[in-house]
């Protein structure tokens, strides 16, 4: 025998960037829902400063580049001196494709 009943359950309906509160959703030709997202996450454990702590934010393509051109500034600042490190370039933080 079945028993039917209603349930009711949570779908993300929308993503935003927590920056500027734009929807990271986009919808292709195909009328499919993707998710165009930047996402900055960081869990600092035990002998850290901030252990226990978790941060977790999602960004839109722009406010993206704009973290992306902050850390690159800083890297640039850091190692602008040292003979053995590289200066960020515009390839800093991507990875292989199909790695």
């Amino acid at each position: 025998m079945k028993v039917y009943g209603q349930k009711t359950i949570e779908v993300v309906v929308d993503r935003c960037c927590d920056i500027c509160g734009t929807s990271v959703m986009v919808v292709d030709s195909n009328g499919v829902k993707l998710e165009e997202v930047g996402e900055l996450t960081a869990n600092w454990g035990f002998g850290s400063k901030m252990d226990g702590i978790t941060h977790h934010l999602d960004m839109c393509e722009s406010c993206f580049q704009v973290a992306l051109s902050a850390l690159k500034e800083h890297r640039r600042s850091i190692v602008m001196f040292d003979d053995e490190q590289d200066l960020p370039d515009e390839k800093f933080g991507q990875q292989p494709v199909g790695g």
